[in-house]
């Protein structure tokens, strides 16, 4: 499709201006509309209450919260996300602890995996709002 434009911008109407502006939105709309199913492995964008869809499961961040500990003075900052599939549901929860930085391993619906934050493996560092799930 090719687009033409008028020589003049004073043939312009509003009409037509409207039409392009339409059109140009249109195309993200459309480009959203692909499979949202997000890859095990693969780096994933998260925001708080929004579901992430997973092949096998949703995934959902709640958000953070800091739990004190007698043995560590700073006490412990948790990620909380909750797994779900239909009416079942279980709460992961994913932290630094005391700085050793590794993948939260859990289970649902008997399949083993590994939820990753800050660090994807050797080499990838992973955004603050940024997570990765491995099937393993």
């Amino acid at each position: 499709m090719e687009l033409v434009l008028p020589l003049s911008h004073r043939n312009w109407t509003r009409r037509s201006v409207l039409g392009m502006c339409v059109a140009g939105l249109g195309l993200p709309a459309c480009a959203a509309m692909k499979d949202s199913t997000a890859a095990y492995g693969a780096k994933v964008t998260y925001a708080k209450g929004t579901a992430i869809h997973f092949p096998d499961f949703d995934l959902t961040y709640l958000g953070s919260r800091k739990e004190p500990s007698k043995v560590y003075p700073r006490g412990f900052t948790y990620e909380d996300f909750r797994v779900s599939k239909g009416s079942r549901s279980t709460t992961v929860s994913w932290t630094g602890g005391t700085g050793l930085v590794v993948p939260c391993a859990f289970k649902f619906d008997g399949q083993k995996y590994q939820l990753m934050l800050a660090f994807g493996g050797p080499g990838v560092k992973l955004k603050n709002n940024e997570l990765i799930v491995a099937k393993v």
